[in-house]
């Protein structure tokens, strides 16, 4: 998949790029930082806070590719923060720092940005039998149901106009 996506970008991105076959995988994203850190990354130290983890029990060899300023920058289409696993299994995720009173609103701009990025890799990339999955990762203190007649019926459309999946949570399993 590196060199897959070294080849679609056509240009030098493999400080975007991780590979691992860890058991659990903590991604955190610096948005509180200067400009040209600001992007997800993988927690290596005890005090970086986890944003998104991706249990992993399989030890499967995957990679996470920060997206949002690093693959693609500022100035390009809506992205999400980051991608993570191979050509079998590929989560694209969008971290979002909300209030409670705030979850709607970073609902839809997370799933807009979740389907472009798609698009953009679909575009460049055949992940024709690859399983996509879309998280949306809102990091909000109160917790609510995922499931509403909205917010299935988000999930079909999602299905149908990307072909992948759109879930909500703060981790998955590989």
């Amino acid at each position: 998949m590196r060199q897959a996506l070294a080849n679609a970008f056509e240009r030098d991105i493999l400080n975007c790029l991780t590979e691992t076959n860890d058991v659990l995988i903590e991604v955190y994203d610096r948005y509180d930082c200067i400009p040209a850190e600001k992007r997800c990354y993988i927690k290596t130290e005890e005090n970086e806070v986890v944003h998104f983890e991706l249990n992993n029990p399989t030890q499967a060899s995957v990679n996470f590719v920060a997206i949002d300023n690093c693959i693609l920058q500022s100035d390009d289409l809506s992205r999400c923060d980051f991608a993570i696993g191979n050509f079998q299994k590929l989560y694209f995720v969008e971290i979002k720092q909300v209030k409670t009173n705030q979850r709607s609103n970073a609902k839809e701009k997370a799933i807009q940005q979740l389907g472009s990025t798609i698009s953009i890799f679909k575009k460049i990339i055949d992940l024709d039998n690859t399983e996509l999955i879309a998280v949306i990762c809102l990091n909000v203190k109160q917790v609510h149901p995922i499931r509403t007649a909205t917010s299935t019926a988000k999930m079909v459309a999602f299905k149908d106009n990307y072909n992948a999946i759109l879930m909500e949570g703060k981790s998955a399993t590989f």
